[in-house]
């Protein structure tokens, strides 16, 4: 075929043909169809039916005494469930439709250092909810939220306490999850 094309066509010409077979022989980039997004599975039927909510203090690491302490977790996070108001917080696990464990969980992400400055290492925490069915026990929904630490400028600005920034985006997680408008740390709706 190469030579019937350069009887017919110019030197120039038949590398244009090449190009355009070339062209049209491969599949155009930007022509494959858009992925459809899979529907947008069900919340499982008890998060959303439940009255009455038990929570647990889950294992996990505890805060240092200049934060709050071990028992600051749990604490503030029932404070903030009982104020929300939408379930029943009940003393018993088996007096409820589900149990909610709160824990605060570390993980080490970095590890480093030079042969003279020894090891050193960076970890995060991140503030962790389990949905439980109170009544088998099987986990029906989790979240988890990142707690980062403010920087300091200079000494200038105040740290801050990244654990009381935390809590409020964790309630949002479960409000968007029953389909409720999240609530901005100063109480408005988002």
């Amino acid at each position: 075929m190469l030579t019937i094309l350069k009887t017919l066509i110019p030197k120039s010409g038949i590398l244009c043909v090449l190009f355009a077979i070339g062209l049209l022989s491969h599949p155009i980039l930007g022509t494959e169809q858009p992925k459809v997004p899979a529907p947008q599975a069900p919340v499982p039927s008890p998060i959303v039916t439940a009255k009455k909510v038990f929570i647990s203090n889950a294992p996990g690491q505890n805060l240092p005494a200049s934060l709050g302490g071990p028992d600051r977790t749990y604490n503030e996070f029932y404070a903030a469930m009982k104020s929300w108001g939408r379930y029943e917080l009940v003393s018993a696990p088996a007096d409820a439709d589900m149990i909610f464990e709160i824990s605060l969980a570390s993980s080490i992400v970095g590890v480093g250092g030079t042969s003279s400055s020894g090891c050193s290492s960076s970890s995060e925490a991140d503030l962790r909810l389990a949905i439980l069915d109170a009544k088998t026990r099987v986990p029906l929904w989790w979240f988890a939220e990142p707690i980062i630490q403010k920087r300091m400028m200079f000494h200038a600005e105040k740290a801050g306490d990244a654990f009381s920034d935390t809590l409020p985006k964790l309630l949002d997680d479960i409000r968007k999850l029953l389909g409720q408008p999240a609530v901005s740390l100063d109480g408005e709706k988002r």
